[in-house]
């Protein structure tokens, strides 16, 4: 069973986690900075840029920003990826622990940047899957459909015994599914944040849970699974 990351597993736009944040810092609205940050994100996504204030440059480049104040963009930045991170979900954990227990092989595909990556190793997350594949080291990201099928060779599995789980973003469930893997649509997040997106993300899945525990129900009634 192949995972998501951002807005699957954890949800880095947490209120908590935004009081302090690069939007802030720069009094931007956060829509806008996300909306900067879609712009040659494969650039940044692919590894090409390994410097954490290089790639708030690069997301703002156009504005007249100052230095200082771009360093303490970046800083904060890092500072919330970091409290996404660390601040998995218990319950979140549990249900990757448990589809291990059940014998499934489990990877995560991310799609992330220099600042995703940075703190990895101190999450939770870090030890809870069998393979890691993020774009900022493989040079490829979703729905590219090479990451599906690189993460299938490591896992040494096929594409017809694999599950995708994701909120849909950079057209995820698009690529799993163009690559045969069953993909499963999760909307605990995305439903609070983007629901009016929800409606075109089914159209590439296979499987709707509203909650990511609610993935056992599934395989529960898919005959074989567990």
């Amino acid at each position: 069973m192949i995972f998501d990351l951002f807005f699957t597993l954890v949800n880095p736009m947490k209120e908590e986690y935004s009081r302090v944040s690069e939007y802030t810092v720069l009094e931007m609205e956060r829509g806008e900075f996300e909306r900067r940050n879609g712009i040659d994100y494969d650039i940044r996504g692919s590894g090409k840029i390994r410097d954490p204030c290089e790639m708030v440059r690069h997301i703002l480049r156009g504005l007249n920003i100052d230095e200082g104040l771009l360093r303490r963009a970046a800083d904060a930045r890092l500072e919330r990826i970091k409290r996404t991170l660390y601040g998995v979900e218990e319950k979140n954990l549990k249900i990757l622990k448990k589809i291990r227990e059940l014998g499934f092989k489990t990877c995560l595909i991310s799609n992330a940047d220099v600042i995703d990556v940075y703190h990895w190793k101190g999450s939770p997350l870090s030890t809870a899957f069998d393979h890691v594949l993020f774009s900022y080291y493989e040079g490829l990201l979703k729905p590219n459909p090479r990451i599906f099928h690189l993460a299938l060779d490591r896992l040494e599995i096929e594409a017809a015994q694999c599950f995708y789980v994701g909120d849909g973003g950079h057209e995820e469930l698009r690529g799993a599914k163009e690559s045969g893997m069953t993909t499963i649509l999760t909307t605990e997040y995305s439903s609070r944040i983007w629901p009016e997106k929800i409606p075109a993300l089914r159209q590439n899945a296979d499987y709707e849970v509203a909650r990511l525990e609610d993935i056992l129900k599934v395989l529960s009634n898919i005959e074989g699974c567990i």
